[in-house]
C-alpha cells in the first residue's frame, strides 16, 4: 500500500490575497521602470528636426581681445653666460730657492688658505718646506729673487707693495736698498718668519765674508792712525813729505776697505726669494685650487688664484651680435641662487673660432714655471669661450658674491627701449590692409568692433608701439581684438 503524501500547509484565505496583491504591484512598477529607460532612451537618439537643424548651425564666433597698455617698451636679447674671474694667477714653487729648504723635493707642509678663500694682499696662502707663500700685489709676475742692491721695475713693484701694507719704504724707487731690507723683515716677522737671508738662515753663510771685510776696515783704520802720527811727529821736509805720502796710502787703503764692506752690506742680508711670493695682478682675489695635501711634493701648478673682479663671459652668433653694442645694460640672473644682479656690456670682440681658448685654464707659466697669469679666466672645451663666435664680456655694477664665481647665468640685454611710455599692443593685434595701412580693432563692451588706423612703432618681445591715426581715440585700457 502506498505511502500516504504529505499535506502542504494551506493559508488563510487573507495571507493568499495579500501575496496576489503584492506580486501585481511588483509587476507594475518594473514596468513603469522599463517604460521610463525606454523614455529617456529614446529622448538622446530620437532628435526632432528643429533639433538637428540647431546642431548643424555654427557655433557663435569666440572673440580673443587684451588690453592696451602704456609703459616702457624694452627690447630684450636673452643670453647664457659663465662667471669668471677677470683673471688668473698660478704659482710653484722653484726648486731650490725656498731659504731654509732641503736639497730633496719640496714638500707642501702648511696649508694658510683653503681652495674657495678670499686672499688680500700680504695674506700667506700655504706653508712650502716649512716656508711660507705670501701674496702681495703687483701687476707683473714675479720671475726672480729679488735681494739687497738688485734694480729694476720688478723691485719698485715690490715697494709699492710694501707701501700698500704700511711698510715704509724711502728707497729710490727700483732700488733694493736698506729701508727696502727693513720694511721685508718686518713683513716676515708681523706673519711669525724669520725673514729671508742671502747668507741663509740668520745669514750665516755671509758672515766669514762680512767679518773679513768689517777686520780689513779695523786694518785700514789703524793704518791710517799710525800713519798720521808718523807725519805729525817728523822732523824736516823730507820726512814730512814721505810721512804724509804713506799717510795718503794708508787712506785710500781704507776707502777701499770700507767701499768693500759698504758694498757687502749693501748685497747681503734680508732678500725675498722667488719661492716665497707672488705678484697677483689684482684685488678682491680668490684662491681657487690648492694641489696638493700636506706633506705631499710639490708638483705644478700648487696654486691657482682667481684675481679681480668678476665678469660674465659668452660667445655671441652673428644674429646675436648685429643687435648688440658696448655700454647696454644687462640684467644677471643666477637661477640656482636666487639672486640677480646687474651690468653692462664692456667688451665685445671680434670672431674668433674658439681653438685658442680650448684646453688650457690659465695663461702660461712664466719663468721656470714660478708664475703665471692670464686675463680670461676659465678655459676649457665645454665652456663659452671654446664656442666659435664673438666673445662678449659683461661686468657687473658691483662685485658679485664669491658663489656666483664658476656659474652659469642668465643675461638679459636691453637691446632697445622707447623714450618714456608709449602704448603697445600685441603684435597680433596689428594688421595690415590692402592699402598697406595698418589698424587695430577695437571691441567695444557692447561687443562691437571698431576699427582704428595706427602707426606702428618699436616691437620687442611679442608687443608692438602703436599711435593712432589723427581723428582716432585709442587708450590704455582699451581692449583690442587678437584673434577670433
Amino acid at each position: 500500500m502506498p505511502a500516504p503524501r504529505s499535506a502542504e500547509p494551506q493559508l488563510p484565505p487573507t495571507a493568499s490575497a495579500l501575496i496576489k496583491r503584492q506580486r501585481i504591484l511588483l509587476v507594475v512598477t518594473a514596468g513603469a521602470a522599463l517604460l521610463s529607460v525606454g523614455g529617456l532612451v529614446a529622448s538622446v537618439f530620437v532628435r526632432s528636426p528643429a533639433q538637428d537643424a540647431a546642431g548643424r548651425r555654427a557655433p557663435d564666433p569666440t572673440v580673443l581681445t587684451a588690453p592696451v597698455q602704456q609703459r616702457v617698451l624694452t627690447k630684450s636679447v636673452i643670453l647664457r653666460g659663465t662667471v669668471t674671474a677677470g683673471g688668473s694667477v698660478n704659482f710653484t714653487p722653484v726648486q731650490g730657492q725656498s731659504q731654509g729648504a732641503a736639497a730633496g723635493a719640496l714638500l707642501l707642509t702648511g696649508i694658510r688658505k683653503k681652495a674657495g678663500s678670499a686672499v688680500a694682499p700680504g695674506d700667506v696662502l700655504v706653508e712650502v718646506s716649512g716656508r711660507p707663500v705670501i701674496a702681495l700685489s703687483g701687476p707683473v709676475p714675479a720671475y726672480r729673487d729679488l735681494k739687497p742692491g738688485d734694480t729694476g721695475k720688478d723691485v719698485g713693484e715690490l715697494q709699492d707693495a710694501l707701501r700698500r701694507l704700511g711698510y715704509a719704504d724711502s728707497d729710490p724707487a727700483g732700488t733694493f736698498g736698506p729701508r727696502t731690507k727693513t720694511a721685508v723683515a718686518a713683513l716676515y716677522a708681523d706673519r711669525g718668519y724669520d725673514p729671508p737671508n742671502t747668507g741663509g738662515p740668520h745669514g750665516a753663510s755671509d758672515q766669514q765674508q762680512l767679518t773679513a771685510a768689517r777686520q780689513a776696515v779695523t786694518t785700514a783704520q789703524r793704518a791710517v792712525t799710525a800713519a798720521r802720527a808718523t807725519r805729525d811727529g817728523a822732523k824736516g821736509a823730507a820726512a814730512i813729505s814721505a810721512a804724509t805720502t804713506q799717510l795718503g796710502y794708508a787712506e785710500q787703503d781704507l776707502a777701499t776697505a770700507q767701499k768693500a764692506l759698504d758694498d757687502l752690506v749693501a748685497h747681503t742680508g734680508v732678500m725675498l726669494p722667488l719661492a716665497e711670493f707672488t705678484f697677483v695682478p689684482a684685488f678682491p682675489a680668490r684662491l681657487s685650487a690648492v694641489n696638493g695635501a700636506v706633506g705631499s711634493a710639490v708638483a705644478p701648478p700648487l696654486l691657482t688664484i682667481d684675481s679681480g673682479r668678476p665678469v660674465v663671459t659668452t660667445v655671441l652668433t652673428q644674429d646675436q651680435k648685429s643687435s648688440l653694442r658696448e655700454g647696454m645694460k644687462v640684467q644677471l640672473s643666477a637661477e640656482v641662487l636666487g639672486q640677480e644682479a646687474k651690468g653692462a656690456i664692456t667688451a665685445l670682440g671680434a670672431y674668433t673660432t674658439g681653438a685658442s681658448n680650448s684646453g688650457q685654464r690659465n695663461g702660461s707659466s712664466g719663468t721656470g714655471g714660478q708664475n703665471g697669469s692670464s686675463g680670461g679666466g676659465q678655459g676649457g672645451g665645454d665652456t663659452p669661450q671654446a664656442r666659435a663666435g664673438y666673445p662678449l664680456t659683461v661686468t657687473p655694477d658691483t662685485e658679485l658674491p664669491a658663489p656666483w664665481l664658476g656659474l652659469d647665468v642668465r643675461l638679459t640685454v636691453t637691446a632697445a627701449s622707447s623714450n618714456g611710455p608709449v602704448l603697445v599692443v600685441p603684435a597680433t593685434a596689428v594688421s595690415a590692409g590692402a592699402d598697406g595701412r595698418t589698424s587695430v580693432s577695437v571691441r567695444a563692451a557692447s561687443g562691437a568692433q571698431n576699427r582704428i588706423p595706427v602707426t606702428a612703432g618699436m616691437d620687442a618681445d611679442g608687443y608692438v608701439a602703436v599711435t593712432a591715426a589723427p581723428g582716432f581715440r585709442l587708450a590704455a585700457g582699451d581692449a583690442v581684438v587678437v584673434g577670433q
